[in-house]
C-alpha cells in the first residue's frame, strides 16, 4: 500500500447482492472482470490513505482506506492511469468539493447527485481519460429483469438513451493498468 498514489482507483469486484450481480451483468465487456464499485484513492501529505467515493447509503464521502477494505469482503483491485496524470492533486480537490452530494440512485445523466463512476468521470474530466457512453442495462441492448423492477420501485423510466459510465466501462477504456489486488 506504500506505493499507492493520489488518484489511483480502487475497484470492488462483484459480491452476492442482487444489485452487484445486476451491475456486473449489465455491460458487455471484453474482459472477465466484473466490477461493481469504484473509489478514488487519496494519499495525504502525512501518508494516510483515504478513499473518496459515492455510496448508495451515504452519497459522496471520504473515509480511511482501511475502513473501505473492511467493508468490502470481496476482492479489491487498484488501478492507475497508464499515462502520467497532469494534476492528480486537482482530481482530489475536485472530489472533495463533491463531498456531501447525494447518491444518484437513478444513474441519470444530470443527477441529482452522483453514482460512483460518475464521480470518477467528473473528477478526471480535465485529464481526458474517460468518456461517457450509452448506459447499458443488459447485454446486447436488453434490459435485465432486475433493472425493470428497480426502476418501477423508483417510479422512473429506465434511462436507456442517456450517457453515463460504470466501473466496467472505466476498465474497458484501456486507460488504466492494474497495480495491486487486495
Amino acid at each position: 500500500m506504500n506505493h499507492y498514489q493520489n488518484a489511483d482507483l480502487a475497484f470492488v469486484t462483484e459480491g452476492r447482492q442482487a444489485m452487484d450481480r445486476a451491475i456486473a451483468a449489465s455491460r458487455n465487456s471484453q474482459t472477465n472482470k466484473r466490477f461493481v464499485h469504484v473509489a478514488i484513492l487519496e494519499r495525504t501529505s502525512d501518508d494516510y490513505l483515504f478513499v473518496i467515493e459515492s455510496t448508495g447509503k451515504r452519497g459522496v464521502i471520504r473515509r480511511p482506506f482501511q475502513e473501505f477494505i473492511n467493508e468490502h469482503q470481496q476482492a479489491i483491485a487498484i488501478y492507475r492511469s497508464k499515462k502520467m496524470l497532469q494534476h492528480p492533486e486537482k482530481i482530489i480537490q475536485m472530489a472533495k468539493t463533491q463531498l456531501g452530494q447525494p447518491y444518484n440512485h437513478g444513474f441519470f445523466e444530470k443527477g441529482p447527485g452522483l453514482y460512483c463512476s460518475q464521480l470518477v468521470l467528473k473528477c478526471f474530466e480535465k485529464e481526458n481519460l474517460f468518456h461517457e457512453e450509452p448506459l447499458s442495462f443488459g447485454p446486447e441492448g436488453t434490459v435485465l429483469p432486475h433493472w425493470i423492477h428497480y426502476y418501477q420501485k423508483l417510479g422512473k423510466d429506465i434511462p436507456r438513451n442517456e450517457k453515463g459510465s460504470s466501473p466496467n466501462s472505466l476498465i474497458a477504456s484501456n486507460q488504466l493498468k492494474l497495480i495491486d489486488a487486495i
